[in-house]
């Protein structure tokens, strides 16, 4: 199968996509939706409508590059930076071609209804949505390099986060949270990535920013951090019903989630030894979760990683397990 993947190239997770497609067989050429250069990101601040027309223009520079290829599949991973009536071009230029969206930010962030007749599958990762608007459910992935294969019992007490700050809150909670973790003993690792504006409000709102990185993590050490203790904390930027890429990475990589997201209860995959719900910034329990031990320490969840994510979108299915009427 030929096909045409124009993404969102957030992190490692797109290549990661198209690499596993590869895997199963196929000839993929990928295609970035938004470029987020620092020239690009500053356009779209400093003029939007320029940015606006300049990303218009990088789209159509796309169309113009793969029009007279033949593709099976044309998947888009996030369709709302591009003009419908581009999109509509898209379309007539691959007639013989299976349409697919998936969207792994739900509708409240990024509203993509506009688009979504165009498609003939359309897959969200938030169950909410598929069960409002009759979309997919199709949960976010483990990418191999997370699927462990030593023993979760054998790894020492302790939290990690890795994560950006956008909003303020996620910065309280992750404070509070540390502050909870000095006082109980508990190793804390974070490495919270942001801008200069987000730093500027938190000290307009009247904190002091302790621990914040101004870049992502590298690789090898996000992996040594992961490695290194046996629970993450997740708090989530957005409002959402669907779970995080760090909810499904630690699942999979067998780690305890201590989480803000009550709905992890009503999931196939829940059990009180893997997963602590707290509410606001109520952290009691959190040190007699980590001390329980894994009841099922073998689970590798398989239907959660990256392989039967790219199975389920060449396919055309739904998740089997996870079904949005589920949660």
């Amino acid at each position: 199968m030929k096909i045409l993947l124009v993404a969102l190239h957030y992190h490692h997770y797109t290549l990661a996509i198209a690499e596993e497609f590869r895997a199963l067989g196929h000839q993929v050429s990928l295609q970035d939706i938004q470029p987020r250069t620092f020239a690009r990101k500053a356009l779209r601040t400093l003029a939007p409508r320029v940015g606006a027309w300049d990303l218009d223009q990088h789209h159509r520079a796309i169309l113009r590059r793969e029009r007279d290829k033949a593709y099976d599949m044309v998947l888009f991973i996030q369709v709302h930076q591009m003009k419908r009536a581009v999109f509509d071009h898209f379309r007539a230029s691959f007639p013989d071609a299976r349409f697919v969206l998936y969207n792994w930010d739900s509708i409240e962030n990024h509203d993509y209804r506009g688009h979504s007749d165009g498609f003939d599958d359309v897959f969200t990762f938030d169950p909410g949505d598929a069960a409002q608007y009759g979309f997919k459910y199709l949960p976010l992935f483990c990418v191999r390099q997370f699927q462990f294969e030593e023993d979760p019992r054998e790894t020492a007490k302790g939290v990690y986060f890795v994560g950006n700050l956008v909003k303020i809150p996620r910065y309280l909670a992750i404070a509070e949270f540390r502050d909870y973790c000095e006082q109980r003993g508990i190793p804390f690792k974070t490495h919270l990535a942001t801008t200069p504006p987000v730093k500027a409000a938190l000290v307009k709102a009247g904190h002091v920013p302790r621990g914040l990185a101004s870049g992502p993590i590298a690789k090898d050490d996000f992996i040594a951090m992961m490695k290194s203790v046996n629970a993450t904390f997740d708090f989530a930027n957005h409002e959402q019903t669907g779970f995080t890429m760090r909810v499904i990475e630690n699942l999979c990589a067998g780690k305890k989630i201590i989480t803000s997201n009550a709905l992890v209860r009503d999931a196939d995959f829940y059990s009180p030894d893997r997963f602590h719900v707290f509410e606001g910034t109520n952290f009691e329990g959190v040190a007699e979760f980590l001390d329980t031990p894994l009841a099922h320490p073998e689970e590798k969840f398989e239907e959660y990683r990256i392989q039967a994510f790219a199975r389920h979108l060449i396919e055309g299915t739904s998740h089997p397990i996870a079904r949005p009427g589920d949660l």
